[in-house]
């Protein structure tokens, strides 16, 4: 494990976390060759911006993430590939920052933003957000107010499903955030308060507090409520986004009907090659393909967030539970 540390976070450094974690990404970017391209196509990546509805969706054009968003995620696929998130699997070249002897913070190398780390388990455990939500809000904090942090779920983003992992992007980069709480009205004032969207063609919760222990407590009967009213066991469909600035975690919560959009799975002229994530639905949707980066439009994407998105009738039920 050593030889993969570039360095060991302790809260009595004097180099933040932030800190350390920026060193990283300048020594990869001068020692790892993958990297080095990828780093290189990124700067030619293009973005445009779609405004309309009341809502801004940016759509950027970036072919290297066409393996993320095509990654196979069924039982089978899974269990015939060797984990690309395991310690023993990693890049030669690849090194990283140990974070509360738990985490190993990697440069993701398919990024999407000049700055996206990857923030992997030390054990190779299943990708779920029950049982690691204290770990994703004290390392929030420990990378704010440079980063926020995101989880995709097993079943709707994360193309490691069987690792647990967060991601790491600069702060207030994605529209969602921006335009809080402009979209978002107030449905409960409290130690957690707790936000609704209006208006934007897809449902979520956000979540924001001070107190750490009272936020993981509404976390937690939010994902009972969840698993209550779709009848399920498992995690919910689920994405988060998680940011801490002054003292506040907010916590933004996508709960979902379904991974990829019908028309993931067309042929021809029909496919958009879309597979939503936390970032897509925070309003910064990634196409691999060319020809998706120049077709969707206002209509398309209000379309495909309704699709993926729990009915509002169905929140309704989840929020008088909370």
């Amino acid at each position: 494990m050593k030889k993969k540390n570039f360095a060991k976070h302790n809260v009595s450094m004097t180099t933040s976390l932030r800190g350390l974690c920026k060193n990283l990404l300048e020594e990869q970017k001068r020692n790892w060759p993958l990297l080095v391209a990828a780093h290189r196509d990124l700067a030619n990546v293009r973005t445009r911006l779609i405004s309309a509805g009341g809502y801004d969706v940016y759509v950027q054009f970036n072919p290297a993430r066409s393996v993320s968003s095509g990654a196979a995620v069924d039982h089978e696929s899974i269990k015939n590939r060797p984990c690309f998130l395991c310690d023993s699997n990693l890049p030669h070249e690849q090194k990283g920052v140990l974070y509360k002897n738990n985490y190993l913070i990697l440069c993701n190398p398919a990024p999407i933003f000049a700055e996206h780390f990857t923030v992997v388990h030390m054990q190779h455990q299943p990708q779920a957000i029950a049982g690691s939500v204290d770990s994703l809000l004290d390392f929030t904090a420990d990378m704010s107010p440079d980063y926020a942090v995101f989880y995709n779920g097993p079943a709707c983003g994360a193309s490691a499903p069987d690792h647990l992992h967060f991601q790491a992007m600069p702060a207030n980069t994605l529209p969602l955030q921006q335009s809080l709480p402009g979209n978002f009205r107030l449905i409960k004032d409290a130690a957690v308060r707790i936000y609704y969207p209006e208006g934007i063609n897809r449902t979520a919760l956000v979540l924001e507090g001070r107190d750490k222990d009272s936020l993981l407590a509404q976390f937690d009967r939010l994902l009972r409520a969840a698993q209550n009213v779709l009848s399920v066991r498992s995690e919910p469909m689920i994405n988060v986004l998680c940011s801490y600035d002054d003292g506040v975690w907010r916590i933004i919560v996508f709960l979902r009907s379904k991974h990829r959009p019908d028309a993931f799975y067309a042929e021809g002229e029909q496919r958009i090659f879309v597979s939503p994530g936390t970032i897509d639905m925070a309003g910064f949707i990634i196409t691999p393909l060319e020809a998706d980066f120049n077709s969707l439009d206002f209509k398309k994407i209000s379309s495909l967030y309704a699709e993926v998105s729990l009915s509002e009738d169905t929140m309704e039920k989840i929020i008088n539970e909370l």
